[in-house]
């Protein structure tokens, strides 16, 4: 019993200690390369997979949005041509959390024209969740 009480209390220290220190710059650029290649993957469950992890990620702040900039272009593809809802919705939340403009414009532009409702939905939910907590201003009201 105290080598398992033992176990867990290491198992959450090391968690922790990995927690604050981070990844160095080269780790940084090989996991935002691998989730690139999933979001541009063939696969669909790989592609919701890549830019579900991308956004925690970011939003647990292990990555910088500067280091995930080059990954926008791809999920801006994919929330726009994804052929499943999930793909979409997972790629507008990895949009927010990248926080870049084109990307928060796209956002705008999917809610505003987009035919599937659950998708505008979301997508205007976010854009003006962003601009909300940013305090900038709204480029359309919907």
């Amino acid at each position: 019993m105290k080598a398992l009480i033992f176990a867990f209390v290491a198992l959450f220290a090391v968690q922790t200690v990995s927690a604050q220190s981070g990844f160095s710059d080269e780790k940084k650029s090989e996991i935002v390369d691998n989730l690139k290649e999933a979001i541009v993957s063939e696969n669909t469950g790989l592609q919701t997979s890549g830019a579900l992890v991308l956004s925690e990620l970011i939003h647990d702040s292990f990555l910088e949005k500067d280091d995930a900039s080059k990954v926008m272009i791809p999920l801006v593809k994919l929330l726009k041509e994804g052929e499943t809802e999930q793909e979409r919705i997972a790629a507008a939340v990895a949009l927010y959390q990248l926080g870049n403009s084109i990307g928060i414009y796209q956002l705008r532009n999917v809610g505003v024209f987009d035919s599937n409702e659950k998708i505008a939905s979301i997508c205007k939910n976010l854009y003006y969740t962003y601009h909300k907590l940013n305090g900038t201003e709204y480029l359309a009201s919907f």
